[in-house]
């Protein structure tokens, strides 16, 4: 069993400036079927994928979650034997782009999406992800995710499935809004723990381990020129080496907004 791809893909991070998303927050909640209708081009058997993730699910009194945000929490974690053909990959490659246009067939499934993910609870504690080779030379300074990371809260599990004829590169997350969705996955065994999009890191320390791997400390953080819950505005003079972005703009979703990596 290999690890699921999006645990090592930190090295798609663009981790450059990227335009805020600005049009989802006015998507009304629907059905799971009717915010995947307008993927049907870019993932095959996105239909076959909602009936398997709604089967999964019928409600969750826990944390308040309906069907169908439940559901899109599910299709997120659905794996395919070609990485590049499921929701998560391809949602990830759109957020990194800057070419924003390209999201608007996802914002209705967004919109459901981060619904559901924010009635769950926030965690805090230390969380990990892998890149494949060595990006530590990418992180000099505090950085920008803006896809969501998909981390896992037992190291183990990663340590299993990596492939030890390869480089990797360690990221340990001291995270303060990680949402986790081991009970709405496909693979709960994983423990996965996701950041959202645009999360900002603070660069703690950087190197090599003894095991050949390379390591990145990050500390999830609020930029210091910021108040908590403060919303930020699209700015290219904060600072040249900390310029910010409000990745979502809307009043419902909390996602920490953050400064660009250089």
């Amino acid at each position: 069993m290999t690890v699921t791809e999006r645990f090592v893909d930190a090295d798609e991070e663009p981790l450059r400036r990227i335009m805020p998303i600005e049009d989802y927050e006015n998507e009304p909640l629907v059905t799971l079927q009717e915010a995947t209708k307008n993927l049907q081009r870019s993932i095959k058997k996105i239909n076959a994928m909602v009936r398997i993730a709604k089967k999964n699910y019928i409600s969750d009194p826990t944390n308040n979650l309906t069907v169908d945000e439940a559901a899109a929490i599910y299709l997120y974690t659905i794996e395919k034997k070609k990485a590049h053909k499921t929701v998560s990959f391809q949602l990830n490659k759109t957020l990194r782009s800057n070419e924003r246009n390209e999201l608007t067939p996802w914002l209705s499934y967004l919109r459901l999406f981060l619904s559901g993910l924010n009635k769950l609870p926030s965690i805090k504690g230390t969380i990990w992800r892998f890149a494949r080779g060595d990006v530590t030379g990418n992180y000099q300074t505090d950085c920008v995710w803006f896809g969501f990371s998909s981390c896992t809260g037992i190291k183990l599990v990663l340590d299993r499935f990596l492939d030890r004829t390869s480089m990797y590169t360690l990221f340990r997350i001291e995270c303060i809004n990680g949402k986790s969705i081991h009970n709405y996955s496909s693979r709960p065994d994983e423990d996965e723990v996701l950041l959202m999009p645009g999360t900002y890191l603070r660069l703690m320390s950087k190197g090599k381990l003894q095991n050949g791997l390379c390591f990145v400390h990050l500390q999830e953080n609020v930029p210091q020129y910021l108040h908590p819950g403060q919303p930020l505005e699209f700015s290219s003079s904060t600072y040249d080496t900390h310029r910010t972005d409000q990745y979502f703009r809307s009043p419902t979703i909390q996602p920490n907004d953050q400064k660009k990596c250089m």
